[in-house]
């Protein structure tokens, strides 16, 4: 012990000459079985003091077992030197790391459980431990590139020199660590580490965070265990009676006067948790104040609950009374409707069906010849544009768009006065029906139409082209529409029922109203009555900027008649 003692004291003196260490008592006990402990205090970085003790046992060899305790004024910070650092030498050849039972153990190099016999020792030695943090690590044969891997140690902070133990497997010693391990559910992953958690802490430790896959078989830093090491070293260990009662001491036996700034940061800090307390105080008064009231609204809860749960039973009876009859209804129903369908009125609705059908017909029909009309215009005024008879703007009559698609670029480069809102999703319901060729057509002469009125409208000015009506009866037309397609608005249980209203608000430049919407009443018809029976719908925004916005191609939208 003679040999340990002045190897720690020579240290101690070697650092408090160089301004390391502030100040080192050291304390003999002799007797049958003597005794030394080593005191010392160094300042890590301003403001914080650290004081630590090292006992030394009573020891015949050249190396005494030793015990190490330190205390900060803050939390500890891993970047500082280690304790054992501040008793211990540096030089390599000092043995004073060796530690556990005949020395197996070491802090500042490797040890391997190179065997199956070893495995029960080295795991037990890791969940006992105290103060020590283990890592077991998995080895490769001796000559592999693996088995010669730098200590863990060398790649953590300064600070956990001295606390940490790496303990590494070979493989012929997995399968036993690992049998050793399974009590305390806990396994060394293939070509991985294990941090163990002290065996007293199992329960309240997430060992997810312990397990860390491929972390020390191969080169390099092992950042993923460094960092996992960090983290588990900040979970607080038991220690033994005799730790505690050496921190004790150490604080009476050792005390230092904190600096001046030290008291008043500590002073700052009892004026902000008195603060703190305060806040908390009347938190808590707050707390009761509302747990009061929520009791008495529970109360409240609990007597309304009772009675709705009456009112829902006697719901639920009468659901079950309206389900009952709503299946002799629709049995009767039923009945009633084998008995039209077969008898005289039945025939008569189905004849009525078929007339329905015919005068659909006879309707289209009528909507082509009226369309045959409109084009027949159309090149009249053409024709007598070309005799001079008529103003220039006549527009010359033009190929009908092949698709959606087509009518929307074709009306970007030729309508430059109509402006199309999302009319490829509005039309997606129109595609592929056996009408899509007409609707088409229909839809490119009325945008035509609405082209040729905003440009009408503004070179004759709002007095003689008011609004489309006015320009659909007007002789010097350039491209006629049928006035019966158009109508200027909804009926007024549309523009007054919300969800109805809602559905004609549809998306506008925000220049042209602030809200991003307009209401777009206006509308023309493309289709005939019979669904999808699709209209176009527009805001006619010729008294502002001078063109039209279309919100809607597609199927007719719900009114008062939609189920």
């Amino acid at each position: 012990m003679q040999r340990s003692g002045q190897v720690i004291e020579a240290r101690l003196t070697e650092l408090r000459n160089a301004g390391t260490v502030e100040e080192f008592v050291r304390h003999d006990y002799p007797g049958a079985r003597p005794q030394q402990l080593f005191d010392a205090l160094w300042r890590p970085e301003k403001g914080v003091v650290v004081r630590g003790r090292l006992v030394l046992a009573p020891f015949d060899g050249l190396m005494s077992p030793w015990e190490l305790i330190a205390e900060a004024t803050r939390n500890w910070d891993w970047s500082w030197p280690s304790p054992a650092s501040m008793f211990w030498p540096k030089s390599r050849d000092s043995a004073w790391d060796a530690v556990g039972a005949y020395g197996a153990l070491a802090y500042r190099t490797t040890t391997f459980i190179d065997s199956p016999e070893t495995a029960l020792s080295g795991v037990r030695d890791a969940l006992d431990a105290q103060a020590d943090i283990h890592v077991l690590t998995t080895d490769d044969e001796p000559g592999h590139p693996a088995h010669q891997l730098v200590p863990l140690v060398r790649y953590l902070p300064a600070g956990f020199t001295g606390r940490v133990i790496e303990q590494r497997v070979s493989p012929s010693a997995v399968t036993a660590v690992n049998r050793a391990l399974a009590p305390a559910g806990l396994r060394l992953p293939p070509q991985g580490a294990l941090i163990v958690p002290q065996r007293s802490l199992l329960s309240r430790t997430d060992t997810a965070d312990l397990v860390i896959p491929s972390a020390r078989f191969s080169q390099g830093r092992p950042q993923a265990l460094v960092e996992a090491l960090v983290r588990h070293a900040t979970v607080p260990r038991q220690t033994g009676p005799g730790q505690h009662r050496h921190v004790e001491l150490l604080r009476t036996q050792f005390s230092v006067m904190p600096d001046e700034e030290v008291i008043d940061e500590l002073e700052e800090d009892l004026k902000t948790a008195e603060t703190k307390l305060t806040a908390a105080l009347q938190d808590a008064e707050n707390l009761r104040t509302a747990l009061h009231k929520t009791t008495a609204l529970l109360r409240e809860s609990k007597q309304e609950s009772q009675a709705r749960s009456s009112e829902l039973e006697q719901a639920r009876q009468a659901i079950k009374e309206s389900r009952t009859a709503l299946a002799e209804a629709s049995a009767a129903h039923g009945q009633l409707l084998d008995s039209v369908q077969n008898s005289d009125m039945g025939t008569a609705l189905r004849d009525a069906e078929a007339r329905r059908d015919a005068a659909e017909s006879e309707a289209e029909a009528a909507e082509e010849l009226l369309d045959e009309q409109a084009r027949e215009i159309a090149w009249l005024r053409t024709r007598l544009a070309a005799a001079g008879q008529l103003a220039p703007e006549v527009a010359p009559p033009t190929a009908y768009p092949s698709s959606w698609e087509n009518l929307a670029e074709r009306c970007a480069v030729e309508l430059e006065r109509i402006v199309l809102g999302d009319i490829l999703a509005t039309s997606r319901p129109l595609r592929g029906h056996t009408s899509e060729t007409t609707w088409l057509r229909r839809t490119w002469e009325a945008l035509r139409a609405l082209d040729a009125y905003a440009r009408a409208k503004s070179k004759h000015g709002p007095e003689v082209l008011p609004h489309l009506s006015a320009y659909l009866s007007w002789r010097d037309a350039a491209v006629a529409l049928p006035r019966s397609r158009y109508s200027a608005n909804e009926s007024q249980l549309v523009l007054t029922t919300p969800k109805l209203r809602d559905e004609r608000l549809l998306p506008v430049p925000r220049d042209v109203d602030p809200s991003g919407r307009a209401l777009m009443a206006e509308h023309i018809r493309i289709g005939s009555g019979r669904p999808p029976a699709p209209r176009l719908h527009f805001h006619d925004h010729t008294a502002g900027n001078g063109r039209i916005y279309v919100g809607h191609i597609g199927p007719h939208l719900r009114n008062s008649h939609t189920n």
